[in-house]
């Protein structure tokens, strides 16, 4: 490309700043920089980190991001996603939280899994480490001694990324957007909830029963495919998470599947912050 790609320009926005947009919508914090101009890429709002491993490639980048991770489930995306989305980024995530013995989640597009946007647990840094120290360079080579989960109907456009200047053309003239995710605020919740509207929470069972939306259904993003008969096709269904990330990916999914559903902007999140009561407990049998 002739020069840093998490710096180059897609709509008017360096490509790492559209990845690290989309992070931070889907909850991460704090949102590292592996490498690169950490000078450029702290004024984009990122907390730059030396890559441990400098010229390894992508291997010796999530080895880093692994070692540095605050917490023990982390996703790590490349810098030069121009079509990163905070659903997507959700939706991998909750695949890994849903899946305790799993080490990595991958998302599935065009039938191929995309190894640069995926979420980790720390805890698979040793086996990594293990294949590196071996000689091992391949991200896929090393991916394929982990247990993995895969998370299917991601749009392949989320996950692109950019290799050759005719990408970025393509990813210039034709950018994501969220447009097609149909979304409500809180006090819009509130009220279609007073009508009968169904709401439906695909956040893991024990998010669910630390404190959930009153008359909530709980259906998690994981069971979504084999549940989602379950939801009314001729009516509009409510989908909220916890921040709205999860529940944005079921919602895209859902509608192309025919169903009418609408996204909670900010999630079980926003509702507390509203000073809106939730319920504690597990779902109704």
């Amino acid at each position: 490309m002739g020069r840093d790609k998490a710096l180059l320009e897609v709509g008017g926005r360096a490509l790492a700043a559209v990845v690290g947009d989309a992070l931070r919508r889907a909850g991460a914090d704090p949102v590292l920089a592996i490498g690169g101009d950490g000078e450029a890429l702290a004024r984009l709002g990122f907390d730059p980190v030396a890559d441990e491993h400098p010229g390894a490639g992508p291997l010796g980048g999530v080895l880093t991001a692994l070692r540095r991770a605050p917490t023990g489930l982390v996703a790590v995306l490349a810098c030069d996603l121009p079509g990163a989305r905070a659903e997507a980024v959700g939706a991998i995530v909750a695949a890994l939280a849903a899946h305790p013995d799993a080490d990595v989640a991958l998302p599935v597009a065009d039938g191929r899994p995309a190894l640069v946007h995926a979420a980790w647990r720390t805890g698979a840094e040793p086996v990594l480490a293990a294949a590196f120290a071996g000689g091992e360079r391949s991200l896929a080579g090393a991916v394929a001694r982990l247990r993995v989960v895969e998370v299917p109907g991601v749009d392949p456009a989320w996950v692109a990324d950019v290799d050759v200047p005719a990408d970025l053309d393509r990813a210039t003239l034709s950018p994501v957007t969220d447009a097609d995710v149909p979304e409500v605020d809180v006090p819009t919740l509130a009220g279609a909830l007073e009508g009968g509207a169904r709401l439906v929470d695909v956040r893991t069972p024990e998010e669910y029963v630390g404190g959930h939306v009153p008359g909530a259904t709980s259906i998690p993003l994981d069971e979504l495919g084999a549940r989602h008969t379950e939801l009314p096709a001729e009516e509009d269904v409510y989908v909220i998470c916890q921040v709205g990330a999860r529940s944005a990916a079921a919602v895209t999914a859902l509608n192309r599947a025919g169903y009418r559903t609408v996204n909670v902007a900010g999630g079980t999140a926003a509702w507390v912050d509203a000073g809106l009561s939730v319920v504690e407990g597990p779902a109704p049998r």
